[in-house]
């Protein structure tokens, strides 16, 4: 009887470089492998590790009309180009007695990697999410949901690790804050900039923690539209401008690689677009510079839906937004080198997907504990997050 070999077992070094390397969305699986490389996955030390070394993915999520999340898979290198819609991102509801039952998706939020999912039936709800691990933290939502939630976070430097808060924002009267550490609401008022301010949609985009989205101000019509943003360290709103002024037929935001933002513009009266993106932004605001990386003549047949979802690639140099045909949502792709437009809306309808579906989220993601965000539309891109489990496991 011949007896079985043991494989030797490879050094802590070398295990921890090939699973450095592992994609984000791999990891639940890698992890659920062994206990060890499951505490491995938990030591702050191989994320940030990870962090560096993990390949880059592009994905794009869309919030259906069933209130559900799903990738999309993207193919603009082939002939045509297409897009597949695949099975529904799992995100169970505790308070269910249906031990299957899916938590209805209204509000979705892209952060850091992570989704602010919230739910006004049968009663307002907020839940944090890490769709490739499954971590999740409930969140009571004080009182009500707003028109729009946004998740945020600030570098708290003395300790080295990401303080996240999620913002409730109104229009018209003070808005709100939840602070993860605290596990508390409270009002924010006083705040002369945000007072002032009236959203000109419910989309907002996450860039190194901040909150972007366009606004104008009530009491100084003549400043235009511009970008209101809120400073999760300081928990003031302040504002950016845009490259220039004029009456806008659409106006889109977006975010690049999680290091710029980028903003389509189309001004009325015309069919061109023009796509411009920020230098690289810090934690603040100051110094930033726009320049324009495309002008585009769409034709009389063709527009933007205002304030729609894009994305632009600055290294594979495409585009991608949503707009109306026939009444109908399409997914419709630029490649800027060519300067060609194709249409992905056909293969999405095929499916019987994107014509019934709001897509939410497109973008980078990197990292070994996920990604995501968000008609809503979002930049993926996981970066060192040393309190995440901390920031999930009391709800775990």
């Amino acid at each position: 009887m011949t007896k079985s070999r043991k494989l030797p077992k490879l050094p802590r070094d070398l295990v921890e470089e090939i699973l450095c390397r592992v994609p984000a969305t791999s990891v639940k699986r890698v992890r659920s492998t062994c206990k060890r490389w499951d505490r491995l996955f938990n030591d702050t030390r191989f994320v940030r590790k990870h962090s560096v070394k993990a390949p880059k993915q592009f994905m794009c999520l869309m919030l259906t009309k069933s209130h559900g999340i799903c990738p999309m898979s993207v193919n603009l290198d082939g002939d045509p180009p297409s897009v597949e819609v695949k099975a529904e991102l799992s995100l169970l509801d505790p308070r269910s007695r249906n031990s299957a039952f899916q938590f209805d998706v209204t509000q979705v939020f892209h952060c850091d990697g992570l989704l602010l999912c919230a739910s006004e039936e049968p009663e307002p709800r907020i839940v944090v999410w890490n769709p490739f691990t499954g971590q999740t933290r409930w969140i009571e939502s004080g009182g009500g949901l707003s028109p729009q939630l946004a998740l945020g976070y600030y570098q708290d430097k003395r300790h080295n690790t990401r303080r996240y808060k999620v913002l409730s924002f109104y229009n018209d009267r003070d808005s709100k804050i939840y602070d993860f550490d605290t596990d508390s609401w409270r009002v924010l008022d006083g705040d002369s900039v945000g007072g002032r301010a009236r959203r000109r949609d419910d989309y907002m985009v996450s860039l190194k923690g901040n909150t972007y989205c366009f606004a104008t101000d009530k009491e100084k019509p003549e400043l235009g539209l511009y970008l209101l943003t809120f400073d999760f360290a300081t928990d003031k709103f302040g504002y950016v401008p845009l490259p220039y002024q004029s009456p806008y037929h659409s106006a889109c935001l977006s975010v690049v690689r999680e290091e710029k933002l980028s903003v389509l513009l189309q001004q009325k009266i015309t069919s061109k677009i023009e796509i411009w993106v920020t230098n690289k932004m810090g934690e603040s605001n100051k110094g930033v510079s726009w320049s324009k990386v495309l002008a585009l003549d769409l034709g009389l047949c063709l527009g933007i839906l205002d304030f729609a979802s894009f994305s632009f690639d600055e290294e594979s140099r495409h585009v991608l937004w949503m707009d109306l045909i026939e009444g109908k949502p399409t997914l419709e792709a630029i490649d800027v080198i060519e300067n060609r437009l194709n249409y992905l809306g056909r293969d999405v309808e095929a499916i019987g997907g994107l014509a019934e579906s709001i897509p939410f989220a497109m973008s980078h993601l990197k990292d070994d504990q996920s990604e995501l965000h968000s008609l809503l539309e979002a930049q993926l891109g996981v970066s060192n997050r040393n309190n995440l489990r901390a920031l999930l496991e009391p709800y775990m």
